[in-house]
């Protein structure tokens, strides 16, 4: 059974972060496509950016695993940067998902992608350093201090 919790917990937290991308991507895509007079967005698109997100939201819990100290190994910090581009450019310039989009409605979307990037870092360290606040707190407690 702690195997199974263990796996449910994994796949909980993989899917919270799947979410999150996947909406963003068909967010932007849905802004781009209004641009150009488009009020629509393919569902074939949406189901790559699913896919993606998935593939991505797995790869970044494999880099930042339960249990880890997170952020202090600047390479995986790196690793998960260059992973979090690939998937989302390459998704983007593979699948063709902003085509027809001007030049400079690409170069906002990419500065968008790192703030965003940057932004999903930060919360994914807040949450373990208050994590581990609470942790060193309630152990003090039950030692008696």
């Amino acid at each position: 059974m702690k195997g199974f919790n263990r796996f449910y917990l994994w796949g909980v937290k993989m899917k919270y972060h799947m979410s999150i991308y996947t909406v963003a991507g068909i967010f932007f895509k849905a802004v781009v496509n209004a641009l150009q007079g488009v009020y629509t967005v393919d569902i074939l698109t949406m189901l790559q950016m699913l896919v993606v997100s998935m593939l991505f939201a797995c790869a970044e819990t494999a880099i930042f695993p339960e249990g880890k100290a997170f952020g202090d190994s600047k390479g995986r910090i790196i690793l998960w940067a260059v992973l979090a581009n690939a998937a989302f450019l390459g998704g983007a310039l593979g699948f063709g998902w902003f085509r027809g989009a001007p030049v400079w409605a690409g170069v906002i979307l990419v500065v968008i992608l790192e703030v965003a990037m940057v932004a999903m870092w930060y919360a994914m360290w807040l949450e373990r350093k208050w994590d581990t606040r609470d942790l060193n707190r309630n152990l003090k407690k039950f030692q008696g201090e």
